[in-house]
Parts: C-alpha cells; structure tokens; sequence
C-alpha cells in the first residue's frame, strides 16, 4: 500500500564483511545466521556519510531526419558503492594500505575481495547483499587531522556475474533470540 509510514525505513545500524579468498565463502544460510568465520568485519563505520550507491550508464540518442529525438538506447551499465571506515585495524588496513606490514608501507594498490553488506532498521527487519563476484576496493586518500578521528573513503567498484547479478540478498525480520 502506498502512502503507509510504516514502508519508511531509517538504518539504524550498517556492517560491511570482507573476504580476501579467491572463491567466496559460504553465504548465511538465512536473515538469522550470522556470516562465517571466512568473513572479516571491517569495523566501525561513519553513520552520517553511510553507505552510499551511484548508478550509471552511457546513453546513446537517435534522431530521426526532420522528426527529432525518436529512441533513446542505454549501455554500459555500472554500480559503485562507498562507505567510509573509522576504525583502524588489521582487516581496515588490508584495504588501506594492503600488502603492509607493521613495519613497511607498500604502495597502496586496489584490492579485490567479496563483499557483505548488512543493514538494520528501526523497524527490526535487516538486509544483506553479498557481491556476486568479487568487487575493486580503493582508499583514494589516507588523512590526518587534529581534532577529527581518520575516516577512509572506500570505493567500490562491483561487477556483475553472467547474468547481470550484482548481489544476492537476504531480508526479513530476523527471529528474536531468547
């Protein structure tokens, strides 16, 4: 039904899991389990900058002799997506800074890795979408402050499989735990 105020959803809360393998892990089984130990937390997010999604494609317009705009044809189609990480630790800086070690910075490269998006409303239903295949992360810069925490920019570049399947999803509202 339209015009219903219960369809307006706030996520309250937001997870991003990571996996560096070459196959992607196993999915949950349902909205009710929680991703494997093949899946890496990458810590605390930034709620006001969120996760955020950008749609584009080349558009191509053909006119016809004396008519004008007659067909309008789209190709190229991509999705990218961003969120921005506060807290720095040993799965933030496979990203950040991958290949480094505690005592060498190697020149940051992009990384590829599957990716689990999880997000919670103020409704109580959750939503998970797992990349299809693996997805292009980059950190565009690495900066310091003096009166704000470090956040990084993740950008993700995510593919589609042969079917044009981006994410798998998973949604509902998880059963109440005893």
């Amino acid at each position: 039904m339209a015009l219903d105020p219960d369809n307006v959803k706030i996520w309250e809360y937001a997870r991003v899991f990571v996996s560096f393998a070459v196959d992607r892990p196993a999915l949950p089984a349902s909205i009710d389990a929680d991703y494997g130990t093949d899946w890496e937390e990458v810590g605390i997010l930034s709620g006001d900058d969120g996760i955020t999604e950008d749609r584009a494609s080349s558009e191509g317009k053909h006119f016809g002799w004396g008519i004008g705009l007659i067909k309008v044809g789209d190709k190229n189609f991509e999705l990218t997506r961003k969120f921005w990480v506060l807290e720095d630790n040993a799965t933030t800086q496979k990203i950040v800074n991958p290949g480094s070690t505690a005592t060498k910075i190697l020149m940051p490269k992009p990384v590829y890795a599957w990716l689990g998006f999880e997000t919670d409303s103020d409704l109580g239903d959750k939503e998970r979408l797992t990349t299809t295949r693996r997805a292009k992360l980059k950190v565009p810069a690495n900066n310091r402050t003096e009166s704000d925490p470090t956040k990084w920019e993740v950008n993700v570049l995510l593919f589609a499989n042969g079917l044009g399947e981006v994410f798998d999803r998973q949604a509902g509202v998880p059963t109440p735990t005893p």
